[in-house]
């Protein structure tokens, strides 16, 4: 039986565990803490649904409904967090937005494995990208379009930093995060023998003549310099999207979703 979390109220910033919440903004205390945190009541409930690990759940005492988010508070204290009541200034402080949500959780972070079973199944890698607004939206097209397993690829930005989990609008708790060297990549595709698609402005197709057939992985890369030689020369088919205008490229995320959604028209349910 899972024992029932603690309610209390903390009013100083100089309080431990705010100071421990705070910390999270930065990459290597998520890392140490494996902690993350995310903002508002349905992203929150959204973690409680997919079965995420919550360690806090903290509500502004002067101004968040409390009616509204009464459920929220009994089923974080059912699972054995703690709920916290908090001021304005202290939950400002630790979204670092001067319109912070009245409601956050402070979660534990989940990592995957690269996957045994790949039937059916759509895969997104990115390599080594930056981006955490980006990446955040990549999760979020990859939910819309049934995509359950993005695969990051050597040193790629952090998927739960606070602009990654903002951006993912939830899609975050939806999606399996794996975090993968190139070598152990291409190890993998080649003992399932999965095609990887990768997206590059020489020697590609257009992406509408591609074959998306299942499964298959999308490969993505970096937003300067696209996808290294080594993931390239991988690739079962190269692809690349039409520029009519006098730019030469797309934003990584939508390029990534272009693509994406393509794939649905070519696998409908």
């Amino acid at each position: 039986m899972t024992n029932l979390g603690n309610r209390y109220e903390i009013s100083s910033l100089t309080n431990d565990k705010i100071k421990l919440i705070n910390s999270l903004r930065h990459r290597k205390y998520r890392r140490e803490h494996n902690l993350f945190v995310a903002e508002g009541i349905r992203i929150c409930r959204e973690a409680i649904e997919n079965d995420w690990e919550i360690r806090y759940l903290l509500f502004d005492n002067f101004h968040a409904d409390i009616q509204k988010i009464e459920n929220l508070i009994s089923d974080v204290l059912c699972l054995g967090a703690d709920v916290i009541g908090v001021t304005s200034e202290i939950l400002s402080k630790i979204s670092h937005k001067a319109n912070s949500q009245n409601v956050l959780c402070v979660i534990c972070q989940k990592w995957n494995d690269l996957p045994i079973i790949i039937k059916d199944k759509t895969f997104v890698a990115l390599e080594t990208v930056r981006d955490p607004g980006n990446l955040g939206t990549i999760l979020r097209t990859m939910d819309g379009v049934g995509a359950t397993d993005c695969i990051l690829l050597d040193e790629c930005t952090d998927p739960f930093s606070y602009e990654s989990v903002r951006a993912s609008m939830g899609a975050i708790f939806n999606v399996n995060i794996i975090a993968s060297s190139s070598k152990n990549f291409l190890k993998w595709k080649s003992n399932h023998k999965i095609s990887v698609i990768g997206t590059s402005l020489i020697n590609a197709t257009d992406y509408t003549k591609t074959n998306w057939q299942l499964p298959f992985v999308l490969a993505m890369g970096n937003e300067q310099q696209g996808l290294s030689r080594n993931i390239l020369n991988a690739c079962d088919q190269l692809i690349k999207l039409p520029m009519l205008g006098r730019s030469d490229s797309l934003n990584l995320a939508v390029s990534t979703g272009v693509a994406l959604y393509e794939s649905i028209r070519n696998n409908p349910n």
